[in-house]
């Protein structure tokens, strides 16, 4: 007779979370057992991609979030930052800014 019990858990996790999951799950060897791995989300560490900020703000393009971040000159350290994957960030401030800026130009 076997004495594991297995259970199974039914609940409703984001699909950012979930993946975030997976990739946290990876087998650590001999060789990697001092290694560091930093993993991020957008949504955790309140910093948006320009992908992002284009779901936010509903913009279509590319070129066009850019040519705003360009224009309001956003694209100083003190708005965004690089990531593990050479990609700028950007945080709050930088989305607050663009906001606004969207709102004044339909006023």
């Amino acid at each position: 007779m076997d004495n594991s019990n297995s259970f199974k858990l039914a609940c409703q996790i984001s699909i950012d979370q979930f993946v975030f999951n997976k990739l946290q799950k990876f087998v650590i060897d001999k060789q990697a057992a001092n290694d560091e791995v930093i993993l991020s989300l957008a949504s955790n560490s309140n910093y948006y991609s320009i992908k992002d900020i284009m779901k936010i703000l509903n913009i279509s393009t590319r070129k066009e979030v850019e040519l705003l971040i360009k224009n309001l000159q956003l694209n100083k350290e003190k708005y965004r930052h690089l990531s593990a994957n050479n990609e700028w960030l950007y945080n709050n401030d930088a989305l607050n800014i663009l906001k606004l800026y969207l709102i004044y130009k339909v006023a």
